[in-house]
């Protein structure tokens, strides 16, 4: 099979603008206007950055695109084998951090990537109260969607090939059938049914009819910003 990688780092291209949109639902301050509209903003120019990625790249003879951020810095040396060999349309890992607990000075690890998620009643029934334009978005204390995240999924020492279906992913590390894209599933930067980038992507290739999976129990690593 042909692979293609596409190495995407965010703050490349918008250094200092935006925040992180993957950033603990703990740590984010109460959702503002102007802070929804930056991060819509930001996550619509990754995906136009991410759509010149695919279509100028992808060729006829393209089994797989390996979307991965350039900020991961520590992967199993076969995650690409290992993603493959579950034969997923869309699949993604767990991406967490690792960092220095300042108390105990001791390395520990917590969740990092909060876009992989299956959906909730609430989050459907906030997008149906929406505007043709506004979207959702995880991690916000006044937008809650008590969706079912992912990052919170993974138990230690179990199956590291563990499947579940997910109705967003996030795109740290994410590997895709290239048929799915040659389906005409993109990256919205735009709302789409509420959902914007990778997460609307996650939308879009479903309503094509690819299911997305991921993995609780298989990590990657993002750096410690």
């Amino acid at each position: 099979s042909h692979f293609h990688i596409f190495c995407h780092d965010p703050f490349l291209i918008l250094p200092g603008l935006f925040g992180d949109d993957t950033a603990s639902a703990t740590t984010r301050p109460a959702v503002a206007t102007r802070g929804i509209t930056l991060s819509k903003g930001r996550r619509a120019v990754m995906s136009k950055a991410r759509n010149s990625l695919l279509f100028t790249t992808l060729g006829p003879q393209t089994s797989w695109v390996l979307w991965l951020d350039a900020d991961i810095i520590e992967t199993p040396p076969t995650l690409i084998q290992d993603l493959a060999r579950h034969d997923k349309p869309v699949i993604v890992p767990n991406c967490f951090q690792k960092y220095v607990n300042a108390e105990t000075k001791k390395t520990e690890e917590r969740a990092y990537d909060f876009n992989s998620w299956q959906d909730s009643e609430i989050a459907q029934k906030l997008g149906a109260e929406m505007g043709r334009d506004e979207i959702l978005l995880e991690g916000y204390k006044d937008m809650p969607t008590y969706r079912s995240l992912m990052a919170y999924m993974g138990q230690e020492g179990k199956d590291e090939h563990y499947e579940i279906m997910l109705d967003g992913v996030g795109g740290t590390a994410l590997l895709v059938k290239a048929d799915v894209h040659r389906d005409g599933a993109m990256f919205p930067p735009f709302a789409f049914y509420h959902l914007i980038e990778t997460e609307g992507f996650a939308k879009m290739a479903k309503r094509l009819g690819w299911q997305p999976y991921g993995l609780p129990n298989y990590k990657v690593y993002h750096y410690n910003e």
